[in-house]
């Protein structure tokens, strides 16, 4: 499960690192347009390694974080961001920002719940890697691109994509240096001793029941102890 878990984490960001490199290799405008990753899912040149790298990463993803929630101390929590990470993603591929305003709007919301869903996350897991020294570094990482991408966002010219292709790097490394530190925890909490069942006393046998019992009463009849030979009565 382990070996599945580390493949999807590190599937998903290859799709989202190559279908963004064949998006930037056809349109290398893109990389000044200011638009961020979402410019060239509004062009028909690369809507599909768009479309597909981020879908991919996304599926990835979830089910990286589906197998490995029991391991966290809170597994519904990490399955319900795994949904909504995916979720959003397909979203952002399916409000193309040209379409409209209210699209535009749309989309934009999308991006900033998808970007505190994966912070948010980020700092969870890192807590529960006991904070993990490499795990901090990717998370700072991961926060000076979401500064970055915050400050460009809403402005006509600047560099939105690297601070959103800085922030995702952040996170997916982030996911894979943390995540297999989750099951130490849960290995080591694990209570090996013996369980001795707790039988009550009454329940144990004293005697084994194929010997007659002897009466050892005052009043019960008493048997002399000699031997037949020697006249020995009963008293």
């Amino acid at each position: 499960m382990r070996d599945r878990v580390m493949g999807d984490l590190v599937k998903g960001q290859v799709c989202l690192l190559v279908g963004l490199l064949l998006c930037v290799a056809l349109m290398p405008e893109g990389l000044g347009a200011n638009n961020g990753m979402s410019y060239y899912g509004v062009h028909w040149v690369t809507f599909l390694p768009y479309a597909v790298g981020l879908l991919a990463a996304a599926l990835f993803t979830r089910r990286a974080l589906h197998d490995s929630a029991a391991a966290s101390p809170s597994p519904g929590q990490v399955r319900h961001a795994a949904d909504a990470f995916a979720l959003l993603l397909a979203g952002i591929i399916l409000t193309p920002y040209t379409l409209s305003g209210a699209v535009d709007w749309t989309h934009r919301l999308l991006g900033a719940a998808l970007f505190a869903l994966q912070l948010t996350l980020a700092v969870r897991l890192l807590a529960w890697a006991h904070g993990d020294a490499f795990g901090s570094v990717f998370l700072l990482v991961q926060l000076v691109g979401g500064v970055i991408a915050a400050v460009y966002v809403l402005q006509d010219d600047g560099f939105l994509l690297q601070g959103e292709a800085t922030f995702q790097f952040g996170f997916g490394a982030l996911l894979i240096r943390t995540i297999p530190l989750l099951s130490v925890p849960a290995v080591l909490a694990r209570d090996t001793t013996p369980v001795v069942a707790d039988v009550p006393p009454a329940a144990i046998p004293l005697r084994d029941p194929g010997i007659p019992s002897q009466d050892t009463s005052l009043g019960g009849p008493a048997v002399a102890c000699c031997g037949e030979g020697d006249g020995g009565t009963a008293a």
